[in-house]
């Protein structure tokens, strides 16, 4: 009877304790993400030209001479990425860009399990935000995938899930590793 008692009181000072816990870790806000973005097409001498939201997609549009750019966060989870081909549907490339690596599709399950590693690494006071996939659409006059996008999706954290197996190339159709980061 005395161990059911404790058991209760146990639970019942247990859980507030692990919500609370869980909702601690946070993904980076929306603006921060869109901020560094704005700054990067700005240095690489884009003019941005329109920031919005879309059903909660912020999007960011930007310029250079004949060269349009579409350039949003997408969900780790990949929920944006139809949304984001239709407000880009008349570019002529599209692609994503996570963790210094360009990818024709969101590599969801690496997003999602790169999201929860991340966010439990949080939890217990080892990570600094990562930086989310972002999805990019552009005219081919621009050559978007030549731009150093590791700049602004590098990994925040030293503590990173490594995902440079052999097989890697199987996850998604990588099209190449970006290792400059800083200006050209």
């Amino acid at each position: 009877m005395r161990a059911k008692r404790a058991f209760n009181w146990l639970l019942v000072l247990l859980i507030p304790l692990t919500f609370s816990w869980k909702l601690m870790a946070k993904p980076p806000a929306s603006h921060e993400m869109q901020g560094k973005v704005i700054r990067f097409l700005t240095v690489h001498g884009f003019g941005v030209t329109e920031q919005s939201r879309l059903d909660g997609l912020s999007i960011v549009r930007a310029t250079r001479d004949d060269c349009r750019i579409v350039v949003a966060e997408a969900s780790p989870d990949g929920s944006t990425r139809d949304l984001m081909r239709y407000v880009a549907a008349t570019m002529d490339q599209f692609f994503v860009v996570f963790r210094g690596d360009i990818y024709d599709e969101q590599p969801t399950w690496l997003t999602v399990t790169q999201d929860w590693w991340t966010r439990y690494l949080h939890k217990l006071g080892l990570s600094a935000a990562e930086a989310p996939p972002i999805m990019v659409a552009a005219t081919r006059s621009c050559a978007a995938e030549q731009l150093p996008w590791a700049e602004v999706s590098a990994p925040a954290s030293a503590v990173l899930l490594d995902f440079s197996s052999p097989g890697r190339e199987l996850i998604g159709k990588r099209i190449h590793r970006i290792d400059h980061v800083g200006p050209a």
